[in-house]
């Protein structure tokens, strides 16, 4: 786990390095939700304070390294903001709760937690599309990359379309296997509880 506040900062002044109209009024929103310091995931990779925010920044290493690697063509803005954003939609998304479970005795102890709660039910990465439609102007190429961003885990019905997408932009396969790689060999998944032990803001 990376120390949160070194993340906020790196994320902050890679958006800023783009010349993107409107980035500010993204980082303001940001800094003012729960982007820095929520989850990744409920019980999956990064479940811990601060996990979406290092997750979004692996993901970034791992897709600029690919654009160099297979040529792909995109400019530095682009691979900022498909990356550090591609999870736009997980902001206000994860809330902390009081969850309950049996201990090693056999008795009821309760943890901290995280619940989901969607209020705009819409998708995944149509809705960080559509949400930073709201901040910035994305381009189709930007747009069908942080659409399908998780791949083959979108329902079958789908594969035609991700199949499409990936011919027409090829960097949208490199942004998919960045978040997966990012997600299952770099990231950390705790247990229930166990995070209040190994990670402090």
């Amino acid at each position: 786990m990376k120390d949160i506040k070194e993340v906020k900062e790196r994320i902050i002044n890679l958006l800023n390095s783009t010349e993107r109209k409107g980035i500010d009024r993204v980082i303001k929103y940001m800094d003012e939700t729960d982007f820095f310091v929520a989850p990744a995931s409920t019980k999956y990779h990064g479940n811990y304070d601060g996990g979406l925010a290092e997750h979004s920044l692996n993901v970034y290493q791992l897709f600029q390294e690919k654009n160099k690697k297979f040529d792909l063509g995109l400019s530095d803005d682009t691979v900022t903001i498909v990356s550090l954003l591609h999870d736009f939609c997980k902001i206000n998304f994860y809330n902390k709760q009081e969850c309950w479970r049996k201990n090693d005795k056999n008795r009821w102890e309760s943890y901290e937690g995280y619940k989901v709660i969607d209020d705009f039910p819409i998708g995944h990465g149509e809705k960080s599309v559509i949400m930073l439609q709201n901040f910035i102007r994305l381009t189709k190429e930007e747009m069908l990359m942080i659409r399908w961003h998780m791949g083959n885990t979108e329902p079958k019905e789908q594969m035609m379309n991700i199949s499409n997408t990936y011919n027409l932009v090829p960097a949208a396969v490199a942004l998919h296997t960045a978040d997966m790689e990012a997600s299952y060999l770099l990231e950390e998944c705790v247990g229930p509880g166990e995070q209040q032990l190994k990670f402090k803001i």
